[in-house]
């Protein structure tokens, strides 16, 4: 187990290998800290992508993003806002772009996703957006009064577990 400010060690980071454990030095703690990565905190790791000096970190303890596993029950769908701030990287409407599927979802004029394509999207953001760091078990949450900040307890997981 280890215990960090959650400081920032990978700024830019790629899918390609699993980051480590965020780095800890007491003078750069993170301006933002999640636990888990769901469509709730994916938003706000979303927004803050980006903004100058802002540094995030958002651990989940699966390997990869899953929204509602054995619940994406064929034909069901959702109203997705897809006309969110069209210049983020991360809309669903650069999904589609970027799956070239942009064109076929304006022409066939539904505006209700099925559940399994939101998944998709979601699984799509996870796997672009950095700071997001799976496979990451966090054990405690806690104030630190002196430092007046909080300190989280974790464990990086094998990808056995």
């Amino acid at each position: 187990m280890s215990t960090t400010v959650l400081t920032p060690q990978h700024e830019a980071r790629q899918h390609e290998a699993q980051p480590q454990a965020p780095a800890t030095t007491p003078e750069q703690p993170y301006d933002l800290a999640g636990v888990g990565i769901g469509p709730f905190n994916l938003s706000p790791a979303a927004l803050a992508y980006g903004v100058p000096g802002l540094r995030t970190a958002f651990c989940e303890e699966r390997p990869a993003f899953r929204w509602h596993p054995g619940l994406l029950i064929e034909g069901t769908t959702l109203q997705v806002p897809f006309l969110a701030d069209p210049t983020s990287p991360w809309t669903f409407l650069n999904y589609l772009h970027d799956q070239d599927r942009l064109f076929p979802f304006y022409f066939a004029e539904r505006f209700h996703i099925r559940r399994a394509e939101y998944d998709a999207y979601c699984r799509w953001v996870s796997e672009h957006l950095p700071g997001l760091y799976f496979r990451h078990h966090i054990d405690t949450v806690r104030w630190n009064p002196d430092r007046e900040l909080f300190e989280v307890d974790y464990a990086q997981l094998d990808a056995d577990d």
